[in-house]
């Protein structure tokens, strides 16, 4: 620790036992410091929040509108979680996949931060836009004043950066799953909502990416930063499949690597089919879109060899999801029972339960501190 940190932390200490004389029952656990971080972020995030709406907000103002506590809280309350998740996740990275080199292991890093932080700022961004859109819809024609709208701005920004500490420092397997699920749906409701063409569902869901309005950039935001955090699932999936698999009876054809590399190529494609819209280059679009449903087709049927010995029930419950998809392929084409919209809708539907279900029983199935969520865990509280 600097000696001006140290000086900080003796100030700050001393104004605490001036406001409170009571002697303070220190506890050390990761838990309580991770609290107290957010807290802070929380208060920073209030104090920025707080001059902004002062400087900004100019008499009364609608709920709603271009300058409002609505749009400026959306906008902070994005930027103060995606900070917010960056800074404790740079504190607490993922662990590094094991038999990669240095510098894999630095752009490994990069992604999983941007993927953590971004996708922490679009489900902050979908929870504060759907409280505005409830107080809107119930304060019809509401005016509020100054300091009213820099409270809401300032509430909002505050707990964003206070869930996005919580949750950004302590990523499991099943809780990077569940971000995943949410942020992805969230991002493609939103752009259901907002898009231009009523009828997109006549064609296929990258319709929604087509052009340059909100709908495009929300559907194709999603598709990027929704693959960036499905590849980053792979440092969590690849060490806790090792210790099981360390643990697990021999066997001459089980390769817990290839399922990690699976993930990564997985997401690598659907953010591939976020960055090439299919009004840009359809044949590249194409290409990401079919190398995405191959590997994952791969991985299903590969799973009863590449995880020999895994849960049985799982492993049923994988072929289900398998036989599924194929029976919903052959009712698109070519019995032409429903569009291609609705298949890619179920196959979606079948793909997060399975990731959730799959994640979940990985934990499960991993001896005692062999799990990456234990790995990841700090043990001491840095100074």
């Amino acid at each position: 620790m600097s000696p001006q940190r140290s000086r900080l932390h003796r100030a700050v200490d001393g104004l605490f036992a001036l406001l409170y004389p009571g002697a303070e029952s220190r506890s050390d656990t990761p838990a309580s410091a991770r609290e107290v971080r957010a807290m802070t972020a929380a208060l920073v995030a209030a104090v920025v929040a707080a001059v902004v709406g002062l400087i900004v907000f100019r008499g009364a103002v609608p709920i709603w509108g271009p300058v409002s506590p609505g749009s400026l809280g959306l906008g902070l309350s994005a930027i103060a979680a995606t900070l917010a998740a960056a800074v404790e996740h740079t504190r607490f990275p993922l662990p590094a996949i094991p038999g990669w080199s240095r510098g894999a292991v630095r752009v490994q890093r990069v992604v999983n931060v941007l993927a953590i932080a971004l996708v922490h700022g679009g489900i902050a961004l979908l929870f504060v836009g759907v409280t505005i859109a409830v107080l809107v819809r119930g304060f019809v024609g509401l005016e509020v004043d100054v300091f009213t709208s820099t409270v809401i701005v300032t509430l909002l920004s505050a707990a964003a950066a206070y869930a996005a500490t919580l949750s950004a420092g302590d990523v499991r397997a099943t809780r990077l799953s569940t971000l995943f699920a949410i942020f992805t749906t969230g991002g493609i409701v939103v752009a259901m909502l907002t898009t231009a063409d009523a009828e997109w569902w006549k064609l296929h869901f990258s319709e929604l990416g087509v052009g340059s309005g909100l709908s495009g950039t929300v559907f194709n935001a999603t598709l990027i930063v929704g693959g960036l955090l499905l590849a980053s699932l792979a440092t969590l999936v690849a060490p806790t499949l090792r210790a099981w698999a360390a643990s697990a009876p021999p066997s001459r054809t089980r390769n817990v690597g290839l399922v990690g590399w699976a993930f990564v190529i997985i997401g690598v494609c659907l953010a591939g089919v976020g960055i090439v819209p299919v009004n840009v280059s359809l044949i590249m679009h194409n290409t990401f879109a079919t190398g995405m449903a191959v590997v994952f087709g791969a991985l299903l049927i590969g799973l009863r060899w590449l995880l020999d010995g895994f849960t049985r029930t799982f492993l049923l419950f994988s072929d289900i999801a398998l036989i599924t998809i194929a029976v919903s392929a052959v009712l698109f084409w070519p019995v032409q029972y429903y569009n291609l919209a609705a298949f890619e809708l179920v196959a979606a539907g079948i793909i997060f339960v399975w990731l959730v279900i799959f994640l979940r029983h990985i934990d499960a199935a991993a001896p005692a501190g062999g799990r990456a969520s234990d790995a990841a865990a700090p043990t001491s509280i840095p100074g």
